[in-house]
Formats: C-alpha cells, structure tokens, sequence
C-alpha cells in the first residue's frame, strides 16, 4: 500500500468517524424483541442464511454455469470480494495504524460484500438488460444493484410482521454504489422507495451525496476479485492464453501491458519450481495461482485517498464534485482493463453467446406466461408472494420472480411452462361468432 500523507491519513480517520453515529446502527423497524449483539453480526447471519443469498450459486459470473464444470458464480465472488475487503480495511488499520474498522466493523464488511451483488439476476448482465427492456416497456426500469436494495428490504423474509431482512442503516449504506433515483435516463439507480428511505437516513447523518468509507472497501475489492478471479478461470478453462491476454492488452494500453509483464514473469519463473507431479497441469496450476495471488496483493497493496475528478464519475455516483474516495493508485487502469479485455475474449466465444441467447429466450418466455391474464390473471403460476395485491401488479411480481431464479432454475421453469405459449386456441362456436357480430352492429 503506497504512502499516505497525513492529510489523507486524516481523511480516511474523518470519513470513518461518520460511521460511528448511532443513527447508523438503527434498524428501519427497530429491535423489540432483538437479544444483545453485535449488530453488524446480526446482519451478517440475516444474509448468510437468506435464500437470495444461497441462490446466487446458480447465477453465472462471467462464465456460464455447467453441471459438469465449476466456474465461479456469483456465490463464490462475493465471498472472494468479503476476503479482499477485510484484507484492505487490516492494511489501513494495522500497516499503517489508522484509528480504524475494528473486529465489531469487520462483521460489517462481510456482510455487506455477502449483499452486494443479491439483487442481481439470472445469466448475468444479458439478464440484467432483458428485465429492464421488458421493465421499460412499461414505464418502469430494472436495474442490478438497485434490485439489491428490494431484496433485503422487501422481498426477503424473516419476521412476521414486516418485510425484508431489517438490515441496518449502516449495512444498507455499505452497498449502496449509486446514489441515485430511478431514471429513465440513468443506467445505475436505486428504486425510489428505497432511496428515499436512505436520503433521509443520509440528512440525518451529514451524508448527502457521500459514498461512506465502507462501500469504497467494497466496491475496490469487488473490482479487484472480478478482475483476478476472472482471469484465472479465463486461464483455467481455455478461454485464452496468457500470451494471448498480453497481446491484447499491448493492443490498448503499452504502458499497461509494461506494468503487467513483470507479474506475468515472476508467476512463470516461480511455477518452474513445481516438482511435485512433475506435469504440465502442475505448471499451469501454480502459475495460475501464482498470478491471482500476486494480483490480488498487489492490488490491495496499491489502495491510496484521492480526489474523484472526472465529473462523469461523480454523476453516474451520484457524489459531490471532486469527493475524496479509497481507489487504487499505479494499478488502477490495469485492474480495469484486465476485467475488460477478459470479458472480451470470453465473450467471443461462441458457446457464451449462445448461453447467453438462451438466457435472453428462457427469461422473455417466462416473462410471457407469468403476465398472460388469460393464463395467470390471479397470479396462481408465481408463489404467493409474488402475486397480484394492492399496488402491486402481475408484472411487477413476475420481474421479482424471474429475478431471483438461478440460471438452471429458470431454464428448467421455461421448459416446464413453454408448452403454454403455444396451447391451442379454443374455436368458437358458429352461433357465438354469430353473437358477436350482432354485438359490434350494435
């Protein structure tokens, strides 16, 4: 981790401090009945044993998921994204004795890296845009990260009497990326409920327009996991080469590629040490280990405090102008192109597309059948808690429903139900056309 100036030390201290007010740990319902503990525990256990949570080992990452291979899914990455974030928030403790995330907030980390992608949907983003183009359609929007929100505060279950998981102010606050409300004219939001819930929570903080110091860890240890991880199960499954990665990256970027040639060479001349089986599977094995790890310490290491100037940025956030923020400091465009270029070259490959076509098919079909008022004008095709009441319409249910499944499940729904959308029409009687007929002369 480079050198802070005591400025920044002082910053990051001030930022830190602002999460300690009480108004923080409160619960949108309160704790009647609640036993004495640590709260951040208490959110952390809440989403470890959701069933959005456990659901997210069936939604792909970046590779698609196989019953006969394992990639990473979305399951595996946040738990990777928890480990990074408790390995930044110790370095800035510990390496460089900052006054801050003691064991209390660790639990706070965790769970918020286990909440920060739950929202999310099947097939990855090809998912994410097919529900909101059908969202669209009809005035609304659909949207990951704002999906998030709507699961721990709606859509969850643990209580009799409310909705949602009661999370904290603070843990909600850790997930929360963009601040900003539903748009048709914004790519990253937040439903409006959700984030009128949460402004007012900021008014009484002083944390208007402020990303707190918590969803900076998590969202650097979540580019720092996608773009490590990806690379070795891009690496693992043949997607590409090493050799191949750096030839596209020298393509974008040399002074990027310069920087990542030496971390390429050092995991090569570490990996020829390998003498256990003496295969080219132990080589490769290593190599690749050797690389991520590498990486990831590097990468972590290279966490600095500075100001946020592009204003693009701080629109599409949602934050003051030139607000400072945690960032990755000489590997910042590395991480970022690593993740862009693996996506890349996966997604050239013919078997991602068609999975991916087949997610946009599976997930606009069932989409079909679960708003069809002839088949399901009661809802009695999505559980009951999706179903139509109140405000709530059989649209807004059925994108709840479809958003939750995992991949496998919503391809096997799609095969269950899609008989229904080529059931036979039933032919009307002569006399009732004839009926009919009468009625529009009429």
């Amino acid at each position: 981790m480079g050198n802070f100036s005591r400025y920044q030390k002082e910053e990051i201290e001030r930022q830190y401090r602002m999460l300690k007010q009480p108004v923080l740990n409160e619960r949108q319902y309160g704790e009647d009945g609640y036993t004495q503990r640590n709260p951040f525990h208490r959110d952390y256990t809440r989403i470890l044993y959701s069933s959005s949570f456990r659901r997210l080992q069936g939604k792909m990452q970046i590779l698609g998921i196989e019953p006969t291979a394992f990639f990473r899914n979305r399951l595996t990455h946040s738990l990777e994204v928890a480990q990074i974030a408790k390995s930044i928030a110790y370095s800035l403790r510990h390496d460089y004795g900052m006054n801050i995330y003691d064991e209390e907030d660790i639990f706070l980390l965790e769970a918020a890296a286990l909440a920060h992608d739950i929202g999310h949907p099947a097939f990855g983003h090809k998912g994410e845009r097919v529900l909101d183009d059908l969202a669209k359609a009809r005035g609304k929007r659909f949207e990951g990260n704002a999906q998030n929100f709507r699961v721990l505060r709606t859509l969850e279950k643990k209580e009799p009497s409310i909705k949602g998981l009661n999370l904290t102010n603070r843990t909600l606050l850790a997930i929360n990326k963009y601040l900003v409300c539903e748009d048709k004219d914004v790519k990253k939001f937040m439903f409006k409920d959700d984030y009128e819930y949460l402004l007012e929570v900021r008014e009484k903080t002083c944390l208007q327009k402020t990303r707190t110091l918590d969803v900076q860890i998590i969202e650097l240890a979540d580019d720092i996991a996608y773009s490590v991880h990806d690379l070795e199960d891009g690496l693992a499954f043949h997607y590409f080469s090493i050799d191949e990665l750096l030839y596209e990256i020298r393509l974008v970027d040399t002074d990027v590629y310069d920087l990542f040639v030496p971390f390429v060479e050092k995991s090569k001349k570490y990996a020829l040490k390998s003498c256990s089986y003496n295969t080219l599977q132990e080589y490769s094995q290593v190599f690749r280990k050797s690389l991520t790890s590498t990486l990831t310490h590097e990468f972590i290491n290279d966490v600095t405090l500075s100001c946020i100037a592009d204003k693009n940025v701080t629109k599409k956030n949602g934050v003051n102008p030139n607000a400072f923020e945690l960032q990755l400091n000489t590997f910042k465009r590395l991480c970022k192109l690593l993740a862009d270029t693996i996506f890349t070259c996966v997604s050239r490959f013919s078997n991602v597309a068609q999975y991916e076509a087949r997610g946009e098919i599976v997930l606009k079909s069932l989409y079909d059948i679960f708003t069809d008022k002839t088949l399901n004008g009661k809802g009695l095709l999505l559980p009951p808690d999706y179903r139509p009441h109140g405000d709530f319409t059989l649209e807004d249910g059925s994108v709840d429903y479809i958003a939750g499944m995992m991949d496998t499940f919503a391809i096997s729904q799609y095969e269950e139900l899609s008989y229904l959308l080529n059931r036979p029409v039933k032919k009307e009687t002569k006399e009732k056309q004839e009926d009919k007929k009468v009625e529009i002369e009429h």
